[in-house]
């Protein structure tokens, strides 16, 4: 018996998924609807009839990437909180270093006003700092507006740092990795977070990070 056919939400859907793949042998700026096309088996008038043009393509890309990072920054909640952390910025600092140019680009989209990327750009933020406040949450430490602005400033610190370290790696993968890790312990005390007398300070010194 023949298999349905496939809907055009999933045609869309595949083509996407076949396009992010692709992008870890190609980079961003020179995929092009032709090869997406032939690896998804379709025909090219078929991609330019789900995404009108190569502008409309290439955003779609981009937004499929984004939602992809997010999903993958979700930690594993059977970890240690500091073990999630240093989880959580390994596959960040990974999914940036590997494609530099698609971060930067749905960065700059989000700042132009791109509604849809911005939407996707805060929620990887959003993503990233409500997990945080809930593991604290563990520790008996309240979501307060200074530690929730704390953690978005730190999410930019690690954005500038990697974007950073890709164009200039003077300091091995593993120091700027620490380094990212290292700012939100010390960020913890400036949004008024006391981590003398809770579990998290101990599990942060025994992991070599100074609070």
């Amino acid at each position: 018996m023949a298999a349905a056919p496939r809907s055009p939400a999933d045609r869309r859907a595949q083509i996407l998924e076949v396009a992010v793949r692709l992008l870890d042998a190609v980079p961003f700026d020179d995929l092009s609807m032709d090869q997406v096309a032939a690896e998804a088996g379709v025909s090219s008038p078929l991609l330019f009839h789900y995404f009108k043009n190569k502008h409309g393509f290439r955003n779609a890309v981009l937004e499929a990437s984004a939602i992809e990072l997010q999903q993958r920054m979700t930690p594993d909640a059977l970890l240690p909180v500091p073990a999630q952390l240093r989880a959580g910025v390994e596959t960040f600092a990974e999914a940036v270093i590997a494609h530099p140019t698609i971060y930067l680009a749905v960065m700059r989209m989000a700042g132009s006003g791109d509604q849809s990327m911005r939407k996707i750009y805060r929620g990887m933020r959003r993503t990233f700092t409500q997990w945080i406040g809930s593991s604290l949450a563990q520790f008996g430490v309240p979501t307060t507006p200074a530690l929730e602005a704390a953690i978005q400033g730190w999410q930019a610190f690690m954005e500038e740092i990697v974007l950073s370290w890709v164009d200039d790696p003077t300091m091995t993968r593993s120091e700027m990795i620490d380094l990212c890790e290292r700012g939100f312990y010390c960020l913890l005390p400036a949004a008024g977070v006391d981590v003398s007398g809770i579990d998290l300070a101990a599990a942060a010194s025994e992991a070599g990070l100074a609070t």
